[in-house]
């Protein structure tokens, strides 16, 4: 069955961050961040994808992506940390998965939703104590859009996918949008076998969120989604 396009129905920009396995270092030296900016700007040229803004970090890397299409950006980041994790695995003498799981993503809805996504990324080395100011750290694109954002503060009503942001935060949301998109309530949804059933199978194989994390949201018996989820 197709997947859940996550939070982002009508939405053409999303926000992604991709990270090591183990929170591990994915970018050993510049010269492999050059690497990867570099396969990252080829594959958006061929699939037609514009790199608004990105920082890339030792062990994860943020973009904000605009895209034509929600099916080219599972290929986009699929080829782009593929590719990457040969050259990685190769260039280390190392093998098994470089990159964390599947990528995380989130729909951006708003021109102030989108400058503040901008500043928050390219914010992600201050934060970590790699430099003082954003402008300093080089391996962004910050120089490309500094005019925009050289104003611009964060509002606090906006927040954005965070490395570490914990599972139980990711189903309460994946499952308020799944909802929405469906038009139906929550308990509405416990009568109706077959929606409640793609939710579980989006919940637990595009997020790989547990079923007792999904329990404590949907208020269903474990085993009873056990059963749903075999079927």
């Amino acid at each position: 069955m197709p997947r859940f396009p996550r939070n982002y129905q009508k939405s053409t920009c999303f926000h992604v961050i991709t990270q090591g396995i183990n929170k591990s270092y994915i970018f050993e030296k510049a010269e492999d961040i050059k690497y990867y900016i570099k396969i990252m700007y080829f594959l958006s040229e061929e699939l037609k994808i514009q790199i608004i803004a990105y920082c890339i970090m030792n062990n994860h890397a943020h973009m904000l992506l605009k895209i034509n299409n929600i099916k080219d950006l599972s290929k986009y980041m699929q080829r782009l940390n593929t590719r990457y994790g040969i050259y990685f695995n190769k260039k280390y003498n190392r093998v098994g998965y470089v990159f964390r799981n599947r990528f995380k993503s989130e729909g951006i809805y708003s021109e102030k939703h989108l400058f503040n996504c901008i500043k928050y990324i390219y914010d992600n080395p201050v934060k970590a104590g790699m430099c003082k100011k954003s402008c300093d750290y080089p391996f962004s694109n910050y120089a490309q859009n500094n005019k925009i954002i050289e104003n611009f503060q964060i509002e606090s009503d906006f927040s954005f996918l965070d490395v570490d942001e914990p599972n139980r935060n990711n189903c309460k949301k994946i499952i308020e949008i799944f909802l929405t998109y469906n038009k139906i309530g929550l308990n509405d949804i416990k009568k109706d076998k077959k929606t409640l059933n793609k939710l579980i199978l989006t919940l637990k194989n595009d997020y790989n969120i547990s079923l007792r994390e999904i329990s404590k949201e949907i208020q269903i018996p474990r085993e009873t989604l056990r059963r749903r989820f075999h079927e």
